[in-house]
């Protein structure tokens, strides 16, 4: 196969689309058949790795600027979607602390872009050479590890101790709230993981149990619970019985 350049300044002016074509390549040339999902369903996954029964969730990040834990919490639903066993945060620029505290946490592979020159030239090695992505991402892991816990951006994810500052929950990596919209989005999002193609109305205690997988965007139970009283107001949900919500 043609050797992959190693010029990041190429990538840099890529697309989105074009990055995951050259992300596909590469992937290709370490030996995986590559799937590029749907762009409107993709659940935080551009595309899926299989060798043999191995199943990897890729998301591919073209970006101007460094990622946040965004990123990393999109790439984790990817992978309960899919049914993958690892799942890879890829770009051509770097991760902020709070994306590489979750990842940290929640075995996420980062390839930032130094990370990514490395991943080329071990997919220019001759095709007798071992080209193991998985042990490449636990390298990866392994070395984000041993760079120790950031205090500040553990608290912040909300993964320290109890006690902590809720209100930071839901904010993003520059204390910003969540934009109502996203939240929204989310919770739709939700409501159709949980019932699939049904109609039927939604547990409350299911619904909350959901929305706690996803403490960045709906803080605590309790902050999810009022959430969901302000959708009931504002006709985005409704209850039809006591305890139970389905869409308007």
């Amino acid at each position: 196969m043609v050797e992959i350049s190693c010029d990041l300044s190429l990538i840099d002016n890529t697309t989105g689309r074009e990055f995951e074509i050259f992300m596909v390549e590469l992937f290709e040339k370490l030996g995986y058949s590559t799937t590029i999902t749907n762009r409107s369903k993709d659940h935080g996954c551009d595309m899926m790795l299989q060798q043999g029964e191995h199943r990897i969730a890729v998301q591919a990040k073209r970006s101007e600027s460094e990622l946040n834990f965004t990123s990393v919490q999109r790439a984790l639903d990817s992978l309960k979607k899919y049914h993958a066993q690892l799942a890879i945060v890829v770009t051509n620029n770097k991760f902020i602390s709070s994306a590489k505290q979750l990842a940290k946490i929640k075995n996420v592979a980062l390839i930032d872009r130094k990370k990514l020159l490395d991943l080329i030239e071990l997919s220019n090695l001759p095709v007798n050479h071992k080209k193991d992505l998985i042990s490449f991402s636990t390298r990866i892991n392994q070395e984000l590890i041993k760079q120790g816990i950031d205090k500040r951006s553990f608290e912040f994810l909300g993964l320290d101790v109890p006690k902590i500052d809720h209100s930071l929950l839901t904010k993003d990596a520059y204390g910003r709230p969540h934009p109502l919209n996203n939240k929204k989005e989310k919770l739709i999002d939700i409501f159709k993981e949980i019932r699939g193609d049904d109609e039927l109305s939604v547990e409350k205690k299911i619904l909350l149990d959901h929305m706690q997988k996803y403490p960045l965007m709906f803080g605590t139970k309790v902050d999810s619970e009022i959430f969901l009283f302000n959708m009931v107001k504002e006709f985005v949900i409704f209850t039809p019985k006591i305890d139970f919500y389905n869409l308007v």
